[in-house]
């Protein structure tokens, strides 16, 4: 299918208009699609060009400086999958199907949340190395009661639009998964909630009711995640244009530039800069937009459900 560019927020006509000419100027044309309604909050343009850009880097650069001027969303496709077929969607946990960062907030639960919120903030930034924070995070963990575990799922927010996203997913068949370097424990039980089909994520050891500071098997970090999201999509025998990663870190950034569509969803400025679709003004229902999909086509969706 042909390239495309979706603005996604507070959209007027006068910028629509001024984003026609910018498009004009770097020689490239497009045939705007509203695909949200008129009392959606967050508008939705999607401006199918007649070809792909020569530079996809140069013109995702320009876009990014487009949506943090403005706020709105700038988002370059160079194809778009079919919703309607098969495929593989596979997403990170933390600050992505859910409004948390586990680690952080056990270490709320063991009165050290400050101390680790700092470390995970600077690796999901990718200044520090991911593996390295973890194992240093998770030790200082150690005696931490496994009972609190339940109190800090129950209190987590999950990121808005994900029972809308995975509602759809599932009726046209789509193999979903998590891919989390946050625990099985709290990933476990998001995959129960909205049916997903598979959970990868770390194992806390736990002995007598407690946190022992480490972990069981292999940490699932960007290289794993990406190793994961191949191996998926070969077990399934899906084809590489019908392939969807979403995350927020840059522990995420090898998935996301490995699959079809990497939507960098709320996601700090690194991967913003690095993945190929960063998205800001909606939840995770924004990736329904993506795939061409309008508000009333989603709605029938439900309502069938």
């Amino acid at each position: 299918m042909s390239a495309s560019i979706t603005l996604m927020g507070i959209l007027s006509p006068e910028y629509l208009d001024q984003f026609n000419l910018w498009l004009g100027a770097r020689n490239l044309r497009g045939m705007p699609r509203k695909l949200t309604d008129n009392d959606d909050l967050v508008d939705v343009v999607q401006v199918m060009l007649s070809a792909p850009v020569s530079d996809s880097v140069a013109i995702r650069a320009e876009l990014l400086a487009l949506s943090n001027e403005t706020g709105m969303d700038h988002i370059y496709q160079a194809t778009r999958l079919d919703i309607q077929a098969a495929g593989v969607a596979v997403f990170d946990m933390d600050s992505t199907l859910i409004k948390a960062e586990v680690m952080d907030e056990l270490a709320v639960e063991a009165g050290i949340g400050e101390q680790i919120s700092a470390v995970t903030a600077s690796a999901m930034r990718g200044e520090i190395d991911f593996v390295e924070s973890f194992v240093q995070r998770l030790a200082l963990l150690k005696g931490l009661r496994s009972d609190v575990m339940d109190g800090v799922y129950n209190r987590i927010e999950h990121m808005d639009g994900i029972s809308t996203l995975m509602t759809v997913l599932h009726h046209y068949g789509w193999h979903t998964a998590i891919l989390s370097g946050g625990f099985t424990y709290f990933a476990d039980r998001v995959q129960a909630e909205y049916g997903m089909t598979e959970v990868h994520a770390n194992v806390l050891e736990i002995q007598h009711h407690t946190l022992t500071g480490k972990h069981l098997g292999e940490i699932v970090d960007g290289e794993r995640k990406k190793r994961l999201l191949t191996d998926i999509v070969e077990k399934q025998t899906i084809d590489w244009s019908q392939t969807i990663a979403c995350g927020d870190g840059a522990n995420d950034l090898l998935m996301l530039n490995h699959a079809a569509l990497g939507v960098a969803l709320h996601a700090k400025p690194l991967v913003r800069e690095q993945a190929p679709c960063p998205m800001n003004n909606l939840g995770l229902d924004g990736i329904l937009y993506l795939l061409g999909m309008t508000s009333a086509q989603i709605r029938e969706v439900l309502v069938s459900k």
